[in-house]
């Protein structure tokens, strides 16, 4: 596994101010029509387009006016730009969530000449209701020492008919008002010690905003992996059983293991 420090990052924790990196240099760009979640409170409006984030101590970036039902799909969402001049392995990640009306999914791409669109995943991002996913991938060759690098997630058709959205809300029905967060957006010099990170796969971790242990779904031998790609604790767990993680220091990691025969990963946020 290689090491991986933080080139270029939005974590939304300083707002309220102009959106702007938390680490490095980078541009947002909103696409398809869709605009800051604003709120309104009584007759007084107030540009607020920040709201919890992961974890629910800090903020998150959220966004509305996505496509009309049965239209654009694929064309709507949130672009970070940036250059990746000077570094050669590069690796993404982004946490998105969702309310109930909002498209239940999501892609993510990348660009290395500024047109051409290519996605991350093979298949479309499944959010469930009231739960942060994270998507996380380690990008081609291309991608670094790249003045024309970025990254973005937009709204997609669900993929069982692809003529359609699907709301997030198992009984709720998609509104173009529905609102997608953002958080956690980063982009890494070095390869992530995963290729691929889903939260709603499969329910390995059943908590991913940790305090001093880690509830798990599925029986699996795990591994615990540091944003520099070490493994900093292993362990047999089994459903129903908890990790006592007091010892590790607050951030980001990843917990990887194989559940019945898949490999499944989920970041966790340990507080």
């Amino acid at each position: 596994m290689s090491a991986q420090t933080v080139f270029t990052q939005w974590n939304f924790d300083a707002s309220p101010s102009p959106v702007a990196t938390s680490t490095g240099v980078g541009t947002i760009t909103l696409i398809g029509g869709v605009v800051e979640n604003t709120q309104t409170t009584g007759t007084t409006a107030c540009n607020c387009p920040y709201v919890n984030g992961n974890p629910n101590t800090g903020k998150a970036y959220t966004t509305k006016t996505y496509p009309a039902q049965d239209t654009a799909s694929g064309t709507a969402g949130i672009q970070f730009s940036v250059s990746t001049v000077g570094v050669s392995a590069i690796s993404a990640s982004v946490d998105v969530y969702g309310s109930n009306t909002a498209s239940k999914y999501v892609q993510v791409q990348y660009t290395t000449d500024g047109s051409t669109w290519i996605n991350v995943t093979a298949t479309p991002t499944s959010l469930a209701p009231s739960t942060w996913s994270t998507v996380a991938t380690n990008l081609p060759a291309t991608a670094g020492n790249n003045a024309n690098f970025a990254l973005r997630v937009v709204s997609v058709f669900d993929p069982a008919n692809n003529t359609s959205y699907s709301a997030i809300g198992t009984t709720s029905t998609y509104a173009s008002g529905g609102a997608l967060r953002f958080d956690n957006v980063t982009v890494y010099n070095g390869t992530l010690a995963v290729s691929d990170v889903n939260g709603t796969k499969v329910n390995l971790v059943k908590n991913t905003n940790v305090g001093n242990a880690i509830l798990f779904g599925a029986k699996a031998n795990v591994l615990i992996v540091n944003v520099n790609g070490q493994v900093v604790k292993s362990a047999a767990v089994t459903d129903g059983t908890s990790l006592d993680v007091s010892s590790l220091a607050k951030g980001m990691y990843i917990v990887t293991g194989s559940v019945n025969g898949e490999k499944v990963s989920q970041k966790i946020i340990k507080n």
